[in-house]
This record gives C-alpha cells, structure tokens and sequence, in this order.
C-alpha cells in the first residue's frame, strides 16, 4: 500500500501529530508529500519551558519548615501554591497554544502525553516547583527515551509524593508506586504477580525527596535479596525499572497506548508488534516509533480519519491555535477545560482522562458549542449568560462551577482574531464555507449542514461588517458536530 498524498492527508497528520493545522502548514505538508512532511515533524528545535516567577520563592522551603509555621501562615502558604498553580496551568496551555510549528506541536503534544500516563494531581501533591519539575522531566523527554523517563518518574519528588513513597520503608512497606509502576506505567495488568508488586516495593524503599529533590535514605531501605519478574539479585528501583524494559510486554504495552492516543483505530496486532520490535531495537527512543506510525498507508485510511473525539485539551489548544486567537484573558482557556473536564494537573485519579465518549455527554457538549461562541463573539453570548437569561440547559453543574461563575464577571474577554486568515481570496458564501470545511473539518459536511451554513452566512453578511459575519460564520462551523472529532 501507498499514499496518494494530498492535502487531506496533510491536515490529519497535523490534526493528530498536533493541534491541527494552519492552512499554511498544510498546504506546506501537502506539496512536500509524505516523507518531506515527516521531516518536517520531526524538525525539532530547541525550546525550553518557561521558569515560574515564583519559583524562587520555594528553593528553600521544606517538609521540617512548614511544620513550624503558624496556622496562618500556613493558610497563606496554600493560597499562594493554588494561586501559583493556576499560573502554571495558564502558562502551560498559553505555551502550548504558541507552539511556532508543527515540530513544536508534536513535542507539546507528547508532553501532554506523558502527563496522561504519569497522572499526578495537585490536589494531593501540593506543591507547584514539584510538578513544574515534573513539567520539566516531561518535556525534555517528550520525544525521547521512555526508558529515561521511567527511571526519572520514580525519583520524581511529585510521583513519590503522589503514591505515598515517602511512607515506604524497610519492614512496612508501601505498594502504591510499585503497583501502578507495572499496572499503569510499563506492563499492564497480567504481566506480574502481587509478590513482584510487594518485591518491587521493598526495591523503592527509602526513595523519598525533600522538598524539591530526590533523596536516598539509607536506613529505610531493604538492602535484602528480592525475586523480581524471575529474576533474583539485591535490587533497587533503577534495578526493578531496568528488569522491566527487558519485558516484551513493556514495548506492547506503551505502543498499544501510542496508537490509542493518535487514533489510530484501524491499528492490528500486527501493528502492535511492528511498532513495538522498532521501539525495543531503539532502545525505547520515541521518535523512530512516532515517524513510522505516521508513515503507514492505514494510519491515512478513510476509516481513520474524522473518528478521534478531540480531548478538552485538543479542542481547545487546537482551535486557539489554528485561528491564532489572542485574549488579554488567557485563564479563559483555563475555565473552559475545566467545565470541559480536561485541567491539566488535575486528573480524575492516577489513570489520568478516560478520553473518548466520556469527553461528549449532554453538558461538555453544551459547553463546547459555548466555547466556540465565546471565542469567535469576544465576550459571553447573552442567550449563554446566566446573569441575563434562564436557559435551563445551563442549570446544575456549569452554571454552579465556581470556574464558570468567576469567567462569567468578565464579560469583555477582549479576543482578537481575524477570521480572513483562514481564507484563501474566497468572496462567495457557497466559496467560503467550502474553504472553512477545508481547513477545519475532519469529516464532510452534510449537504443540509452546508445549506444552511451559506444561509446564514448571507443573513450575517446583511446583519454586520464582513470580519464580523465571518466570525459568526465561524462559530456555526465549530459548533458542528463534525468539529467535535479529528
């Protein structure tokens, strides 16, 4: 099989290697075809993370400080972290949505990845420096080595405080991180016993961190012998990590969950085994795995195109950025992931989002069409306001969440965004819907959808200016179902 390349297959890499595509970037993977596109993709530049402002604020800070600080102190202590951690959340996404090119995009969009896989929540962690050093391990490893991130994640001061290694110790030892080292991390369940899980166990004994830092401890860790996976020696974390890369089923597994989180749904166990042998032979490197999944003829099928619900975080990233929206508001973004269900550090638990359907029921979808309004009007729609309407669609959850309540008190989002850079010279309604299908959908429109899109487009075209009408325009489009996937 090969791929008759083209511009449709231009903007699904881009939809599913990134956020979605500029119509410059796919017209520019277009005319390279599939192999100048790859190279394109993978044409990774340098970019670090942004450091906190506030960051300095905590070098110095540790566990034995706060137990001496007064009650009030305290509580001034956990205003600011939450404060912070909003700060790193915003900053995150705003970086995210300013990835320059479509290299940049993938390597954001793997770094999201790994912070799926390696779910860690503030709400039990605490502490900002900790997960925007998490951040950090994240995204210089993005593209990497899994093999690197495994042995980082369990010195990792936020996973060991996550999973309670802290509390594991010689003679009492705690399973949390060893447990979910092999069920959710590397293996999967049925590739282990309970005795690895308690064995792997008395290995992390005694990695704990303070503040910031990993830290050995000597004296709470199990020097004895420990049977491992078949294997027996006097092991240690890095020793438990290292018998578990040798494991066919760690490469299965992690390519199982790659296909999974770029769709690709038409994948075989075939598929499977391929990506899994060039991720062993790579030794774990990342970035061979990505360029031949994206090099096959299926992952381009029709039946694969058009059918990944886009994540909260995929809507929303990808639409800012597509349409390079700029809002002097950038939390806005924030206060929609979270009615959408998708706040980056707040997983529902440590198996990270469950993704697909669960991203669609009656109210996330409500307030995805919001979110498309919002964006393309520049302020909060009055049939949406609940201070000036009673839409009884917007009782209970959204309207009660104290993230919405507090989006809802700035009603001038001030959003600037010029709706003609996505088209190409198109003047008539019946050009300019098709030039918006184009760029924007995944999945053809319905000839009644198209219809009545030009209809209300000449009805707009009379009603205000034409960037006006276009934007209003643009907000019926996203708010299609066909907008919904990817």
């Amino acid at each position: 099989m090969s791929v008759n390349w083209n511009w449709e297959h231009a903007k699904h890499l881009l939809n599913r290697a990134g956020f979605g595509g500029r119509p410059q970037e796919i017209e520019r993977f277009a005319d390279a075809g599939l192999e100048g596109s790859l190279d394109l993709l993978f044409d990774f530049r340098e970019r670090a993370l942004p450091e906190p402002k506030w960051l300095a604020e905590y070098r110095d800070f540790d566990g034995r400080r706060f137990r001496r600080l007064s009650e009030a102190e305290r509580r001034e202590l956990r205003r600011r972290s939450r404060r912070h951690m909003r700060e790193l959340q915003s900053g995150w996404i705003e970086w995210m949505i300013a990835a320059p090119t479509p290299a940049d995009m993938l390597w954001e969009k793997m770094t999201f990845f790994w912070h799926g896989h390696f779910a860690t929540s503030f709400r039990k962690v605490k502490l900002p420096p900790l997960l925007y050093n998490q951040l950090g391990l994240f995204h210089r490893n993005a593209v990497g080595s899994f093999a690197e991130l495994l042995h980082g994640i369990i010195r990792d001061p936020a996973m060991l405080r996550y999973l309670d290694n802290t509390q594991n110790r010689k003679g009492r030892p705690n399973e949390n991180l060893a447990r979910e080292l092999m069920e959710l991390f590397s293996l999967g369940p049925g590739h282990y016993t309970e005795q690895d899980i308690r064995e792997a166990a008395r290995a992390l004994t005694g990695w704990a961190h303070n503040a910031a830092r990993f830290r050995f401890v000597g004296r709470w860790h199990d020097f004895g012998e420990k049977t491992f996976l078949g294997r027996t020696g006097r092991f240690d974390g890095d020793d438990i990590v290292d018998i578990i890369l040798e494991q066919p089923a760690c490469a299965e597994f992690m390519t199982r969950k790659l296909l999974r989180y770029f769709g690709f749904g038409n994948a075989t166990d075939d598929h499977v085994q391929r990506l899994a042998r060039e991720l062993r032979d790579h030794d774990y490197r990342l970035e061979p795995v990505l360029r031949l999944m994206f090099s096959w003829p299926e992952f381009y099928a029709a039946e694969n195109v058009g059918r990944q619900i886009k994540s909260p975080v995929q809507l929303v990233v990808g639409t800012a950025r597509v349409l390079q929206a700029e809002t002097a508001r950038p939390e806005f973004y924030l206060y929609m992931l979270d009615l959408m269900g998708q706040v980056p550090f707040f997983p529902p638990n440590v198996k990270g989002w469950p993704g697909g359907r669960a991203w669609i029921d009656t109210s996330r979808l409500l307030t995805r069409y919001t979110f498309a309004e919002i964006l393309t009007r520049g302020e909060i729609p009055e049939e949406i306001d609940p201070r000036v309407s009673r839409n009884p669609d917007l009782e209970g959850k959204g309207a009660g969440n104290r993230s919405y309540r507090r989006m809802m008190r700035q009603r001038d989002l001030r959003i600037h965004l010029d709706a003609t850079r996505l088209l190409n010279g198109e003047q008539t309604p019946e050009a300019t819907v098709a030039r918006l299908e184009e760029v924007l959908l995944a999945a053809d429109l319905t000839a009644a959808e198209r219809n009545r899109l030009e209809a209300n487009y000449r009805a707009y075209r009379q009603e205000s200016s034409e960037q006006q009408a276009l934007r209003t325009l643009l907000g019926d489009v996203m708010t299609l179902p066909a907008y919904q996937v990817c």
